[in-house]
């Protein structure tokens, strides 16, 4: 192998590794599962509404979401509802984001929850023995 070939191999294997998507369930009852997650910036979390009337609005409301997203162009928003409904957000920056239901809740109290943003963590490979 040359040593730009080499090169090209290390760099790559510097890159952070694939997107995961996290799942956090709304209900049933008065709670999010897990009330607190912790993932890494560019991962997605899927809100899943598993009973109730609820929705999920970010305390420094970023995001108000329920049967699709306010602003997203979706048809759909964010307002409390009682059907069966999922969506998907994901979170680019390190942080932490609180998150609650508008009925059942407020920033940091009652049906409420957060999500911890970490900065990813790259993975280095090392090559011995190349030219």
């Amino acid at each position: 192998m040359t040593r730009s070939a080499a090169s090209l191999v290390l760099l790559a294997a510097c890159l952070p590794a694939a997107a995961a998507t996290h799942t956090v369930n709304v209900g049933p009852g008065l709670s999010f599962t897990p009330s607190t997650l912790t993932i890494v910036a560019g991962d997605s979390v899927r809100f899943t509404n598993k009973g109730g009337l609820h929705n999920v609005k970010a305390d420094d409301n970023s995001f108000r979401c329920a049967r699709g997203c306010d602003g997203d162009g979706s048809g759909g928003d964010g307002a409390p509802s009682s059907a069966i409904w999922t969506f998907t957000l994901t979170f680019p920056t390190p942080g932490t984001v609180g998150y609650y239901c508008e009925t059942h809740g407020a920033p940091g109290t009652g049906m409420a929850g957060s999500i911890v943003v970490q900065v990813p963590t790259p993975v280095v490979l090392q090559s011995f023995g190349v030219d």
